[in-house]
């Protein structure tokens, strides 16, 4: 059994779709909590879909 390689492929064509309202996504928000220095530990972010709200992920950074 041979394995395709996977490929990223970047469209600028293309916007990513919200799975849980499917309005296009020309754009994410996000909200952080915690400090966000580079010393202190990183702040948490969740992101968020701009028409119903719903959340779309979490992560941390220090930047945000």
């Amino acid at each position: 059994m041979t394995k395709a390689p996977f490929t990223v492929v970047r469209r600028e064509d293309l916007d990513p779709i919200c799975p849980h309202c499917t309005q296009p996504l020309t754009e994410v928000y996000y909200k952080a909590k915690g400090a966000g220095w580079f010393v202190l530990p990183p702040r948490n972010v969740v992101y968020f879909c701009p028409h119903c709200r719903k959340v779309l992920g979490m992560g941390q950074s220090k930047m945000a």
